[in-house]
């Protein structure tokens, strides 16, 4: 935990160093998908799945101007999940917000590569097991996430992205979710 708030800390004390940057801020959207996770609970492994969308925005200043700026701001995601045990279905509601860095390259040509990661401040799940009922968890800090992704410029303020993330995440009981993302989405830059 000591780390992750140095980190956060170095951040921010680079998002205020003075910037030639040409977005202060950022604010997007994003839509896509969770393939090949897992969900480990008791010693079993079970194959999770499902749509997601979100939302970010970044504060953003120029560590090395017009090569590379860093950004720190914040998340809200959902995830809609599926997957079965037991011979039941499962349907996993994941909602988390939090605390989102990334590092990108401002190249000056139009594809700009970033890496982007962030921790969930706070994780609620909703499980609903199929005929039986449902169960809601409330977890504070436990999930963190990283990727890779490639902001593409559109118009001078507009930019389209395709983005990975892997998305770890300690839940009740011993059990682990893994996920693997890819989301598009478009921000504007101010």
């Amino acid at each position: 935990m000591k780390k992750l708030i140095v980190i956060i800390a170095a951040f921010t004390v680079l998002v205020f160093v003075p910037s030639a940057s040409f977005a202060i801020v950022d604010l997007g959207v994003y839509g896509g998908y969770s393939f090949g996770g897992e969900i480990e609970v008791e010693n079993e492994t079970y194959d999770v799945m499902g749509p997601e969308y979100g939302f970010i925005g970044h504060l953003n200043g120029s560590v090395i101007p017009m090569i590379l700026s860093l950004g720190i701001g914040g998340f809200y995601q959902k995830s809609t999940l599926q997957y079965e045990a037991d011979n039941k279905d499962y349907d996993l509601d994941k909602t988390m917000y939090g605390l989102d860095a990334i590092a990108m390259l401002e190249l000056p040509i139009l594809i700009h590569p970033y890496l982007r990661g962030g921790i969930a401040i706070n994780e609620k799940l909703d499980i609903d097991i199929s005929g039986v009922g449902s169960e809601s968890y409330e977890k504070k800090f436990n999930s963190y996430y990283f990727g890779i992704g490639a902001a593409f410029t559109v118009f001078p303020m507009v930019q389209v992205f395709g983005e990975y993330l892997y998305n770890y995440s300690k839940q009740e009981e011993d059990a682990v979710l893994k996920t693997n993302s890819v989301h598009i989405g478009a921000r504007v830059n101010i």
